[in-house]
């Protein structure tokens, strides 16, 4: 994206504000979010990696805690695959 040029706002001789063009703010903004989201992923990757059920996630959810809820989402990952029909030559 080809940088236009900004205007400073001075207060007392001193720059107190910017005005950028909106899709230039708007990459600004999405820089800073990915800087945050590669300082979690940092922080992230320096704790062990813990690993639970899906039972014992579904047993903290309030709305989760009936036992039909968790027999059902117990099916093998491979019947929740849809695949695509065989193609005909």
């Amino acid at each position: 994206m080809a940088t236009k040029r900004c205007e400073l706002v001075y207060r007392d001789g001193k720059p107190a504000a910017v005005i950028l063009d909106i899709a230039e703010y708007e990459e600004l903004l999405e820089r800073v979010e990915d800087t945050d989201d590669l300082k979690a992923l940092r922080r992230m990757r320096t704790r062990p990696l813990r690993f639970r059920s899906l039972s014992d996630v579904l047993h903290e959810c309030p709305q989760y805690e009936s036992d039909s809820v968790v027999a059902r989402d117990a099916r093998p990952a491979s019947a929740l695959v849809r695949r695509p029909p065989r193609s005909r030559r």
